[in-house]
């Protein structure tokens, strides 16, 4: 029973440190949050949660194998480049038009944004699942069975819902701190965020497409 416990925070410990990593969904809990206050952050990682949730059932009737084609993982990166290119750019022109946060990033309420932001917009959450995640899955199965894939897997949740959480409920504390010229700077860095990873996932994997 010790080894499965133990996957809890091996789960925890690979989910967060993938989850401090600045992307998307981040930019979309820090741009949604003025709005909607600290209960984003859960409801996004929620979101996240649902789709990693259909990820797990994807892997477990064994189309795991498909995820991991090379050519199928370029295409999800060009499609998810050009969908971040394309509503980082929206998100500029009407902060600039309205000096408000973008709504083309946050229309969305906060669970649908959460799922959106962990697939057509971030790609790399399937491609993580379909690598990494897949072999650390198994890995937890072969060390303790299905106790251990499922305490594995509720550490790896546990850091989603912590870290968006706690961003939320940062941004909310230091809401009056931050002021307007504040919550604007934050709102062109997640623009940033979601152009650059755009780019890098429309130029890296086109170029792989003709390779």
């Amino acid at each position: 029973m010790l080894e499965a416990v133990l996957q809890l925070p091996i789960g925890f410990i690979v989910a967060l440190s993938g989850a401090l990593i600045p992307g998307p969904l981040l930019a979309f809990v820090i741009a949604k949050t003025p709005a909607s206050g600290p209960k984003t952050g859960t409801l996004a990682a929620g979101g996240h949660i649902m789709v990693e949730f259909g990820l797990l059932a994807l892997i477990a009737l064994g189309l795991g194998t498909i995820l991991k084609n090379q050519f199928f993982q370029s295409i999800i990166h060009v499609v998810g480049g050009i969908s971040l290119i394309a509503l980082a750019s929206i998100s500029f022109v009407e902060f600039r038009a309205t000096h408000l946060a973008p709504k083309s990033v946050t229309k969305y309420p906060p669970l649908l944004g959460g799922a959106l932001f962990s697939t057509v917009f971030n790609p790399t959450v399937i491609l993580w699942w379909a690598t990494i995640g897949t072999a650390m899955l198994m890995e937890a199965w072969l060390v303790a069975s299905l106790a251990g894939a499922a305490f594995w897997i509720l550490g790896h949740f546990l850091a989603d819902l912590g870290w968006f959480s706690l961003v939320s409920y940062s941004i909310t504390r230091g809401k009056t701190l931050l002021g307007t010229s504040g919550h604007k700077a934050l709102v062109v860095m997640c623009g940033l965020i979601l152009l650059i990873f755009g780019v890098y996932f429309f130029a890296r994997f086109l170029l792989a497409l003709f390779q």
